[in-house]
């Protein structure tokens, strides 16, 4: 529920003077450290002070256009903030190194380590400071929206409960409610600040009147929104478009199946699997080669039929775990599973097993963020009893993934263990961006070094 009617404000006092805060505490923070530790000697510097600022500022303006700032905006909390402002420094800083080797062959990794660390820190503390000011500003009154209810009915009274008891909307402000008060409600709309109307009323079935405050609050400037009745019916993101005189809804927004975000999606893929492959992985290969070899007879790598994009059946890579079995396409593999050997115990629970799907991710069968795939024997089974199971396969299966970050991931024990595997795959498909594609890579990087305790 946030308003259209005060991005021009947010954008002015909040938006703009963040930017510029922002950027001074980097290129502040950058002369810092390199005057503490001097990595780069003025003597053969290539990256002048105005070439600094120049690169730092293209950087940012990357980084926010990738992972905008919205600490402003109404129901943020501290945990988003805090977060934001690492993937913005790592962003800014990603861009700017990249930028400066390119183009002059400097890099200072250790500087920009300090820098990173250092410029993470302020700036997370200014996003909260200021953030704390803008909350003291609005618990006075200041800057609330003021929301008007229409309808008398179930909708209305739930919607009203949200405002008034959630922390997320403790800003808005419910100023009045209305029933079928056609002429109560144009007065009040005339003669009062209103921001926002919420109308519950069926305009099936009172089109004059809904159309009328429609039309009373476009020449007023006020936001109107419809709230419809979707009781029984699946939460989703949902788009509308005109098809003649009819609009229809689509029940399920995809994020990605915008042609540009698929683009996006896949470069990063192709970019990210190439450089692995040929730097990282020979060596994994010959490690992993030499131990599977010691231990079991058979290939290396282990070869398997699993559902990707669209339901359809793709070979799946990964280094060879388990002894040759015939139950390898049908059986997960449990904690103390007998088939693992010790050396494909160590493959799992380090997850070096899955190391050969950057192959997969390079063919175009795989992308780096995704829904994990699962065995098409698992595919049938489970369409029949997980609702909207086959939901997740409208994107691409990928090497890590949104339920994995959350917790599900190895043996699925039970049905329900699946249905919170799907619900969060589906939720991953609704809310894609770059910036969670960034986050999931970041915190399966952390839950390996950590250790996983369901990784077997």
């Amino acid at each position: 529920m946030n308003s259209k009617t005060f991005n021009f404000k947010e954008t002015v006092f909040y938006a703009i003077p963040t930017m510029c805060v922002d950027l001074l505490l980097h290129i502040q923070v950058l002369r810092y450290v390199n005057s503490v530790f001097y990595f780069w000697d003025p003597a053969d510097l290539v990256m002048t002070a105005r070439r600094t600022v120049y690169f730092l500022v293209v950087s940012y303006l990357m980084a926010i256009a990738i992972c905008p700032i919205r600490f402003y905006k109404r129901g943020i909390r501290a945990r988003f903030i805090l977060r934001r402002a690492f993937v913005q420094t790592f962003l800014t800083l990603s861009f700017f190194a990249i930028s400066v080797f390119l183009l002059f062959g400097s890099f200072a990794g250790k500087l920009l380590l300090q820098e990173g660390i250092l410029a993470t820190a302020c700036i997370a503390l200014w996003h909260l400071l200021f953030k704390a000011v803008i909350l003291a500003m609005r618990r006075r009154g200041r800057n609330k929206v003021h929301v008007v209810i229409v309808g008398d009915n179930e909708n209305a009274r739930q919607l009203a409960h949200t405002i008034t008891n959630w922390a997320d909307y403790s800003d808005y402000k419910i100023v009045a409610t209305f029933g079928e008060e056609p002429e109560a409600i144009a007065a009040y709309l005339a003669d009062n600040k209103v921001h926002e109307v919420y109308c519950s009323i069926n305009p099936a079935l009172h089109a004059d009147m809904v159309n009328a405050i429609i039309r009373q609050c476009e020449n007023l400037f006020i936001d109107f929104y419809y709230v419809p009745n979707m009781e029984g019916y699946l939460h989703r993101t949902m788009t509308y478009r005109q098809m003649g005189p009819m609009t229809v809804v689509k029940w399920l927004d995809e994020p990605l199946a915008n042609p540009l975000n698929i683009l996006i999606k896949r470069t990063f893929d192709i970019a990210v699997s190439a450089l692995f492959l040929l730097t990282l992985y020979p060596f994994i290969w010959l490690f992993v080669a030499i131990g599977t070899k010691l231990s079991s007879p058979g290939p290396i790598l282990f070869r398997q039929k699993r559902t990707g994009y669209k339901a359809r059946p793709f070979t799946m890579y990964k280094f060879r775990s388990m002894r040759v079995n015939a139950d390898a396409d049908k059986l997960q593999a449990t904690e103390d599973d007998p088939r693992k050997t010790r050396f494909g115990d160590f493959l799992r629970r380090t997850s070096l097993d899955e190391v050969p799907q950057f192959i997969n991710v390079l063919l175009g069968d795989m992308s780096l963020i995704g829904p994990r795939p699962h065995m098409e024997l698992h595919t049938e089974i489970y369409t029949q009893l997980v609702d909207e199971y086959l939901v997740r396969h409208m994107v691409k299966p990928g090497l890590t993934g949104w339920a994995q970050v959350n917790g599900c991931r190895g043996e699925t024990k039970t049905t329900a263990m699946m249905a919170e595997r799907v619900r969060y795959d589906i939720w991953y498909i609704e809310h894609w961006s770059v910036s969670l594609d960034v986050k999931i890579l970041l915190m399966t990087v952390l839950q390996i070094l950590r250790g996983d305790q369901q990784a077997y």
